[in-house]
Parts: structure tokens; sequence; C-alpha cells
């Protein structure tokens, strides 16, 4: 008797693990993870170079010396935000690759899902590779290893999740691959930390804002921890009260949680309701 083959639809966690391969193909294919990677190898190299270059040492304080990579961290994170979340969704409507897509059997979740896993992958292997080389810089030209490394590793890691979801949702509710793209940059490296600074000159500690909690990648490694405090002006030209905050660890953790979950959530249901003719 002959017997009948039935075929399967895959399953959600295989639609997304089908759709995150693609993404990361794609994101190989465009040249955009070689292009991270060099602008990485090149912060890498400066920061290693410059001080014999300038005839001065390294310091012993392994703290110390991870701190010169920590404070172009936040910078990596912008970078790759907008070259992998900026236009993530919008690309796929203003490209027609919807077309080919999302007309089958595959549940947008699933689709979302893929595209958000294959982001979070990149940003995290770049992060991944760039401590890791701080890390191992560290115990050959500083001599010591600090634990403040991995607080600082795993900040920057949910920094990068946060910053990430902040970008899908600004690309899922533009209408262009250029805004978008151009409205994340500004958003993530001109927007958030221009208020972020007229909120101190103001007084009112900026606890909200993503690039302010972002800081404590390169705070935690001060020992001890930097408090808030205040200076004032000695002259008649700059007598002025000066607000120095410093973002609270935990308060921070909780933010960029926040901006994670409800940046994502709120992406999702844009996306959900999204036609194809945009």
């Amino acid at each position: 008797m002959a017997t009948r083959s039935e075929t399967h639809a895959p399953s959600d966690l295989q639609q997304v693990a089908i759709v995150t391969r693609y993404e990361l193909h794609k994101h190989i294919r465009s040249r955009r993870i070689i292009g991270i990677l060099a602008i990485e190898v090149l912060v890498m190299v400066l920061i290693l170079l410059i001080p014999p270059l300038t005839g001065n040492s390294y310091g012993s304080d392994p703290a110390s010396f991870i701190s010169s990579f920590t404070g172009f961290a936040s910078l990596l994170i912008v970078v790759g935000a907008i070259l992998f979340a900026g236009d993530a969704i919008v690309s796929e409507f203003q490209g027609r690759t919807g077309y080919l897509i999302l007309p089958n059997p595959v549940k947008r979740i699933s689709f979302f899902a893929g595209k958000v896993l294959a982001s979070m992958i990149v940003m995290f292997g770049v992060l991944t590779l760039y401590y890791l080389v701080a890390i191992i810089a560290g115990l050959g030209l500083a001599g010591g290893f600090t634990i403040l490394s991995v607080y600082s590793y795993l900040l920057a890691l949910l920094y990068g999740a946060a910053a990430i979801s902040v970008g899908y949702l600004i690309s899922s509710v533009m209408k262009g691959a250029t805004s978008a793209l151009v409205l994340t940059f500004a958003v993530l490296l001109l927007i958030f930390p221009v208020v972020t600074q007229v909120s101190t000159v103001a007084g009112a500690k900026p606890s909200w804002s993503l690039s302010f909690a972002g800081e404590t990648i390169n705070d935690i490694m001060q020992t001890p921890y930097p408090h808030d405090f205040t200076t004032n002006g000695t002259s008649p030209i700059t007598n002025l009260t000066r607000h120095h905050y410093f973002p609270d660890i935990g308060t921070s953790v909780g933010v960029m949680s926040a901006y994670v979950v409800v940046s994502l959530a709120a992406s999702l249901i844009v996306f959900k309701r999204k036609e194809l003719l945009g």
C-alpha cells in the first residue's frame, strides 16, 4: 500500500532560527559586520599604540587600563544599533522583500523575533570581542585582571540591547530606510546626550535617559563608584552652579531593561499592523 508523505510547516522556533540565519547571512553579505569590525579594530589599535608613540606608559592599574577601552564602548554600541537595527524593519517594506516573505506561512512575530535575535547576536559578538581583547591586553600590559571589567561588559550588553531595541522602534515607524538610519543616529548620538546635558545644567538628574544610563559602562571602572556633587563658579563669568550627576547602577539597569521591553513591544505592534504598501 502506498504511503503518503506529509510535509509540515516549520514550527515557530524553527521559523525564528531560519530568519535569524538569513539575517546573519544578509549582514555578512552587505559587509556591515566587516565595517563595524574594522571600526572596532581601528579603535583598539589606536588605544594600544598611542601611549607608546607619545612616550607614555600603560600604567599598572588594570581598571584604569580597561577604562581606556570602555570609554569607546558606547560609540561602538551606537554604530552597531545604526547598522543592524536602524533600517531593519523599514527596509523590508521599502525594498519590497516583504512581498516575498510575509505572504508565506511565516508568522510576523517569528519573522520579527528572528531579525531582532540576529541583530542582538551581532551586537553581542562585537562587544564580546572588544572586551576580550581589552581584558587580554590588560593581563599582558597592565599585569592584572579586574572583575570591574566583567561588570562593565554586562552593562555594555544591556546597553547594546536597549540601543538595538530603540533602533527597531524607529525603523518600524519610519517609511524610508535613509530617514530611519539618520533618525537612529540622531536619537542615540545627539538627542539623548544633548537632553541629558540640558537636564544636568537645569539641576535635574536625567536617570530616564538611555545615554545617561549607558554611562555606567565606564563609570563602574572607578573605585569607589563616583557620587553626585555640585560645584559653584568662582568668577562673575562662571558664577554658575554646576551639577555633576552619575547614574545609579541599579536604576540604570532598570531603565535600560525598560527601553528593551517597551521599544520591542511597541515595534512589534507597529510591525504587525503595517501593510506591505507601507
